[in-house]
């Protein structure tokens, strides 16, 4: 059986492996673009994005420019000649330069039911919303973000309680089922799409350290949305005793009333009263120690009455709308 041609993978994190690991099989010839190596851990050593880290260890080709937008980028897939591109979360605009280079319509996987939550952080913007079903979508790339027309969407129904990992793990999983069989029409032939209904969209910014800080004014049910949605980053934290502690792992409960918002509930689960109802903590971790159980790190505080957070957030601080 004929291959889907010669192939420029751009991809970053680790959403798009198992489809690259897919593509692998399907190309007659493949360059894989990622992002730069950059300093990680404690120690900053230089740590390769997760595709390239694939990518390396099977072989391929890989190509990681600072700045897509370079003459010296262009002319790297100018010369490689590629049939087609095909980009899955990488991580910065693709320049008309680029999607210029193949003669098919460049394609682009995303992790949701665009034109719902378009930008940077889709799961996480599906997980907050309280969206009922995720998804993948496949589309052409234009040079305007995540706007191009869509070729097709596959939906996701949610169970409610996913974390992002949880998420972009399954979606990714979906992904690396359901698209090659379109990368092989696509190889094939002229690619249908329809376009997007720009008056629906829905667009997630990038998260800042303030997205992650827990106003206890709101309800539970979207502090639990908050604390499944920014993980690994920013995370959703409080403070206590003028220190940050990071909820990691919590679920919503109902029956708290008559308690100031921010209190340490009695009982055998630590839970926080909110604006409405009660967040029941189940794992935590407080500033500059490894995550713990919430019920050990209550037994640790030493005091019954226990108020978290403020009733504003930290000055210098400023969450997005």
């Amino acid at each position: 059986m004929a291959g889907i041609g010669r192939i420029a993978f751009l991809g970053t994190g680790a959403f798009g492996v198992p489809l690259l690991s897919r593509v692998v099989g399907m190309a007659d010839d493949l360059v894989v673009v990622s992002q730069p190596d950059r300093p990680a851990g404690r120690r900053l050593q230089l740590r390769a994005t997760p595709v390239t880290a694939f990518a390396r260890e099977h072989g391929i080709r890989v190509l990681t420019p600072h700045r897509l937008r370079s003459e010296e980028s262009r002319e790297a897939l100018r010369s490689y000649a590629p049939d087609g591109l095909i980009l899955v979360a990488y991580g910065q605009l693709v320049p008309q330069g680029i999607l210029d280079v193949a003669n098919r319509p460049p394609l682009n996987v995303h992790p949701s039911l665009l034109p719902r939550h378009r930008g940077a952080a889709p799961v996480a913007g599906t997980i907050l919303a309280g969206d009922r079903e995720g998804g993948v979508t496949l589309m052409v790339m234009t040079a305007e973000l995540d706007a191009g027309p869509v070729v097709r969407r596959w939906p996701l129904s949610l169970a409610g309680r996913e974390t992002t990992p949880e998420l972009e793990a399954t979606l990714a999983d979906l992904a690396a089922e359901v698209v090659p069989a379109e990368l092989e029409r696509w190889a094939s032939g002229p690619v249908e799409s329809e376009p997007q209904d720009a008056a629906a969209a829905t667009h997630v910014h990038p998260f800042a350290r303030a997205d992650g800080w827990i106003d206890w004014q709101r309800p539970a049910i979207e502090i639990d949305r908050q604390v499944r949605a920014l993980q690994p980053w920013p995370g959703a934290w409080t403070s206590i005793d003028g220190r940050r502690i990071h909820i990691r792992r919590a679920r919503p409960v109902s029956g708290v009333d008559n308690v100031p918002v921010g209190s340490l509930l009695p009982g055998e689960t630590p839970s926080v009263a909110c604006g409405i109802g009660g967040l029941a903590l189940e794992i935590v971790q407080p500033e500059g120690r490894s995550t713990m159980s919430a019920d050990a790190w209550r037994r640790g505080l030493g005091r019954e009455h226990v108020l978290l957070g403020t009733q504003r957030l930290p000055e210098g601080m400023r969450q997005r709308p």
